[in-house]
């Protein structure tokens, strides 16, 4: 018994793994232009803030403080883009950028801060561009959802369980007629009686709570207690209008409980919908299945452990005698038995699901603190299901077959039957924290992605058509790309050109020589220029004509080639054990900044500016600004890895071949590629002989990058700092 135990609970285990709770997924803060820790030469007119999902305007908060003090400044949102538009020039300076808002899509409140130096460095303190999800009371949020969730899915199970199991002889399924004979009719009227009072005391405890927890959503997210706060919040979105309907919803299967239970049924399994439509299922793609899955997750759970715990519930004052528990064992259990496993094997299968949505990768699961969580309450599912496989499988038989330690055999049984219950809390509890996290790591790691993007407003870019090279360089304080294609007659193609900020340029453009140009809309114009190996165009920034050079020549026959070369440089960088990377990165004339960067594999950073030092260690992480002489605790977005460092080919469009040289005595070849999701234009010097990249270059619509890679396995040791201090 013992082996086949261990290994039962073995398979469980593995199971369990990715059956997550249904947690939230929330909207994040992807970045600022200027960005965090940015130093700029020039005062902005406007900070622009970015966010994955459309925010709420009225629940939107900014200031701005600098050396002399706060400036007043209006606010502007546009979709998922927050503009601040101060209303004087910000002065020479670190300031300081906090922010407020509310998501419309999930309703889950952001603040945060960030610093950015106007011909100064910024202040280190204030580059925290996302608080804790624990701040402003977060633990007591938690514990309201957690109560929320206790009583709605215990609230929910009975009134299902009595739909799925229908009343017989007057009775609920938990206290048949056919029990009569062993207990009396009296005791298990009592039972009936307790089982519709415990239904009862749960529905107005859900109808309590699901008002408070919406209270005191409200009141976070606004920051101020009032009528208008509240209707802003719950009228704000989708999220919001699905936490009303969860209020509403659960009150009316509140009413219709004693005299209308399965209608009772319907209205609650409407309100666990709900809560899915106002969690991460909300917002995810694709929206209706997530949304399906998390409702029939919750469902499930409902069924399962609500049922468990109404049992215990139910029949504990009255299990004290041998007989009533062997007649429960033989006519109770089995009956709940019917639901119970179905239930139990959906809520492993849209866990799996949810797991996919969520995790992204396995080691996510120790390596985040949302992953450790969600390991805490795999454990305690797996350990609630061992035990309803041992007294169910394992106990009860022994028990109806009357075996000689009967007595022994009975107490142990309910002993399990009686532990699931607390660890069935257990396991809510552990989601209501799951909640509170602003991403689980799958959607953070895709957020840190996309935070490489700047505002669009919106001007969507064209594809690369078959054989067009796409490639881009700054001109001044903007960025001009293009898309070229050759003809008998020359080159042919379009040229994009966009401000910093992303939104499209009217600058005057020329060609040098006897190039063509003509317009096709706001900042686009089309082009035809004769044959050559690079394509010169000349852009009018502030008064000054600025030369973009960009390339010309490419083999079209050489992308299966190029392609191979990329994926071959990303597998060879990523298997390094040491490496060091440079990078030079500017916003425009007058901007630049350096940074050194030292991987040690398989998830060590360390990251060194004149302005701030950074070590990252999977998914711990400490920095340390100028003059310094301590560090502070700050976990990185998603934990670091070398995997993730050198990531091109998931993106990479129109990888084509620019040419073959000689450097130092070995081959080198320069392959382009587009990234249209960012957007980006990149350039790579690789290694022929070796596959190791040498040199890069990122164009985007914020900054202009180049690297350099070099120290390749040399060894460097990046340990955790010993002198960290608190914030």
């Amino acid at each position: 018994m013992r082996c086949r135990l261990v290994a039962w609970v073995a398979v469980a285990c593995s199971i369990a793994l990715v059956a997550p709770a249904a947690a939230g997924a929330h909207a994040a803060f992807l970045g600022s232009l200027p960005g965090p820790g940015q130093r700029v030469e020039t005062a902005p007119g406007q900070v622009v803030l970015r966010f994955t999902e459309p925010l709420s305007a009225r629940l939107t908060t900014v200031v701005l403080d600098g050396p002399g003090g706060r400036v007043n400044a209006s606010l502007a949102v546009t979709g998922s883009v927050l503009t601040v538009t101060p209303a004087s020039e910000l002065g020479d300076g670190a300031w300081v950028a906090r922010w407020r808002t509310v998501s419309t899509e999930d309703g889950h409140p952001l603040e945060g801060r960030f610093s950015f130096g106007v011909r100064a460095n910024p202040s280190l303190t204030g580059s925290v561009v996302e608080s804790s999800p624990l701040r402003s009371g977060g633990w007591l949020r938690i514990a309201f959802r957690a109560l929320l969730y206790v009583a709605l899915l215990g609230f929910a199970g009975a009134l299902l369980l009595r739909a799925l199991l229908p009343d017989r002889d007057g009775r609920p399924w938990l206290a048949s007629a056919a029990l009569d004979r062993v207990m009396g009719p009296d005791r298990v009227e009592a039972v009936a009686r307790r089982h519709a009072s415990v239904t009862g005391d749960l529905g107005v405890l859900a109808v309590s709570s699901a008002l408070t927890v919406a209270g005191v959503d409200a009141l976070v997210a606004s920051g101020r207690v009032s009528i208008g706060a509240l209707a802003d919040y719950l009228l704000a979105g989708p999220a919001g209008i699905a936490r009303l309907a969860t209020v509403v919803l659960v009150g009316a299967a509140a009413a219709l409980a004693a005299a209308r239970p399965r209608a009772a049924a319907g209205a609650v399994a409407l309100a666990v919908g709900a809560v899915a439509v106002s969690g991460h299922a909300g917002s995810a793609q694709p929206r209706v299945a997530a949304i399906v899955n998390d409702w029939a997750h919750l469902l499930a759970g409902a069924v399962w452990l609500g049922g468990i715990a109404l049992l215990v519930y139910a029949w504990r004052p009255v299990l004290r005698e041998r007989s009533v528990r062997a007649a429960v064992a033989e006519r109770v259990l089995p009956v709940f038995g019917r639901v119970a496993l179905p239930a139990f094997v959906i809520v492993i299968v849209t866990g799996t699901v949810s797991a996919l949505i969520e995790l992204g990768t396995p080691a996510a699961l120790w390596q985040t603190a949302y992953g450790r969580v969600l390991a805490v309450k795999v454990a305690l599912v797996t350990l609630i299901a061992a035990a309803s496989y041992v007294h169910a499988l394992r106990l009860r038989p022994r028990m109806l077959a009357a075996v000689a330690d009967g007595e022994l055999t009975q107490r142990r049984h309910w002993r399990l039957l009686r532990a699931q219950a607390p660890l069935g809390g257990a396991v809510i509890a552990a989601a209501a924290v799951l909640v509170s996290f602003p991403l689980p790591p799958r959607q953070a790691e895709d957020a840190a992605v996309a935070a490489t993007g700047v505002v669009c407003d919106p001007c969507p870019l064209p594809a690369p058509r078959a054989g067009e090279l796409a490639v881009a360089a700054q001109a001044g304080r903007g960025v001009l790309a293009a898309w070229i294609r050759r003809t008998p007659a020359g080159l042919e193609g379009e040229l994009r050109q966009t401000e910093l900020s992303g939104k499209p340029s009217d600058a005057p453009l020329r060609l040098p020589g006897s190039g063509r140009l003509a317009a096709c809309g706001r900042g686009c114009e089309r082009f035809r220029a004769p044959a050559a190996a690079v394509l010169v165009v000349e852009r009018r920034d502030a008064g000054v004509w600025r030369r973009a050079v960009l390339p010309a020549r490419w083999d079209p026959r050489g992308g299966p080639r190029a392609r191979a070369l990329l994926e071959r440089t990303q597998r060879v960088m990523r298997a390094l054990r040491f490496v060091r990377e440079r990078e030079r990165v500017t916003s425009g004339p007058g901007t630049l900044a350096t940074t050194t960067y030292r991987l040690q594999a398989p998830d060590r950073l360390y990251a060194g500016s004149s302005v701030v030092e950074r070590i990252d260690i999977g998914a711990r992480g400490w920095l340390r600004g100028e003059r310094q002489t301590y560090w502070q605790a700050a976990a990185p977005t998603v934990p670091f890895s070398l995997q993730r460092w050198f990531r091109w080919t998931p993106f990479a469009q129109a990888v084509w071949l620019l040419e073959d040289s000689q450097q130092d005595g070995r081959p080198v070849a320069q392959v382009a590629f587009f990234d249209p999701g960012t957007p980006a234009w990149q350039r790579l010097d690789i290694d022929v002989r070796s596959g190791r990249a040498l040199r890069g270059e990122i164009v985007s619509r914020a900054h202009y990058t180049t690297n350099r890679f070099d120290a390749f396995q040399r060894p460097v040791r990046i340990s955790a700092p010993r002198d960290v201090r608190a914030p």
